[in-house]
């Protein structure tokens, strides 16, 4: 009689179906690439109003900047340097000429300093109305890199993240589900894992690889519901597994 109603039992214990599930992401985690900001947390932060190739983001007009700033701050020494020899004493004639001329030439490079990265771009960058102004990438990720490398790298993470945002890829996941019949009216879904973070432009042979793996994830869970090898194998059959996008 025992036997009979284990023999039962397992005629009623069935994989009813296999699916394979690919699901979209829609709150996935995009710190490893950056974060949008009303403001630049470093140097390498990108001001999303300007174009690339703006004099007022570009990295070379910026050197350029710092290089007159440090011109402006000598004149400003030799200035004060030649006001320290009148020294109480009547200035002489030399002495004026030269802090005249220091004057001017101080005055000169103030104004390069303000007009070398004025915008030329018109304010053509991708930053739309009611937008962040910048993306301020994860550096951290190039750290000890030089840094024009460092620049090339999370200028490349944010055309990432803005063609994320336009729509040309997504963040997915991908799921193992089986449907199972376990006594005449109990039916039951069991699932792998699943993995998410997968980015949906990755290539086929990384997506096949994920859902190999997911279906055999899948078949430990049913080894260890008691499924047998040959019930599981029939229901794997590529044939079989159906796949549904979400």
């Amino acid at each position: 009689m025992s036997t009979t109603k284990t023999q039962n039992a397992s005629a009623r214990k069935r994989i009813l179906s296999v699916t394979i599930r690919r699901m979209v992401n829609d709150s996935p985690d995009t710190s490893w690439l950056g974060e949008y900001s009303n403001r630049a947390t470093s140097e390498f932060s990108i001001d999303r109003a300007h174009s690339e190739d703006c004099a007022s983001v570009r990295p070379d007009i910026q050197d350029a900047k710092r290089t007159l700033e440090h011109v402006q701050q000598t004149v400003g020494d030799l200035h004060n340097a030649i006001l320290a020899q009148y020294n109480g004493t009547l200035a002489n004639k030399k002495l004026d000429t030269e802090k005249d001329a220091l004057d001017v030439a101080y005055d000169e490079v103030g104004e390069l300093i303000d007009a070398v990265d004025e915008c030329d771009c018109g304010e053509r960058g991708d930053m739309e109305r009611h937008q962040y102004r910048y993306f301020n990438p994860n550096h951290e990720n190039y750290k000890g890199l030089p840094e024009a490398d460092i620049r090339k790298y999370c200028r490349q993470d944010y055309e990432r993240m803005e063609s994320l945002n336009r729509g040309n890829w997504c963040f997915i996941g991908i799921r193992a589900e089986a449907q199972i019949q376990t006594g005449s009216d109990v039916v039951q879904d069991i699932t792998s894992g699943g993995l998410w973070g997968i980015e949906s432009d990755c290539g086929k042979e990384h997506i096949a690889e994920t859902i190999r793996e997911e279906l055999a994830n899948l078949k430990t869970e049913l080894l260890a519901l008691g499924f047998s090898k040959r019930a599981i194998a029939s229901a794997f059959k590529p044939e079989n597994i159906r796949e549904k996008d979400e």
